[in-house]
């Protein structure tokens, strides 16, 4: 994964910025993010289940972080896959791409890992 699109999926500018450059604390947050693949697996399951209430929480939930840690394609597709669960629409397309947005940001995160800011 080249820097650019390793920016795209987690701007460590804007995390070190929000978190005033503790970088120790930042490595911590990327590996409790790690972390969230139980919650994305539980979201799975919510969305299998067309447990909509559930699912629409846990997209909120990775929000948020996803928020904190400046995790933008990952943030921005939470938003409208969140009011969609809210609906009776069909989710299957929206969730691949959230899906595909999550999978992407895990990569990155593991990038960041291995090579973190200094």
């Amino acid at each position: 994964m080249n820097e650019t699109e390793l920016k795209q999926y987690v701007d460590t500018t804007k995390a070190l910025e929000r978190i005033r450059g503790n970088t120790k604390l930042f490595k911590t947050l990327l590996t409790h993010f790690l972390a969230t693949r139980t919650q994305f697996e539980q979201l799975r399951k919510e969305i299998e289940a067309n447990d909509r209430e559930a699912a629409a929480k846990s997209v909120h939930a990775i929000k948020g972080v996803a928020a904190n840690l400046s995790m933008t394609v990952l943030y921005e597709i939470c938003p409208p896959f969140e009011a969609l669960l809210k609906t009776d629409a069909d989710t299957a397309e929206t969730f691949k791409g959230f899906e595909a947005a999550y999978e992407k940001t895990m990569e990155s995160v593991n990038a960041i890992l291995q090579n973190p800011p200094a």
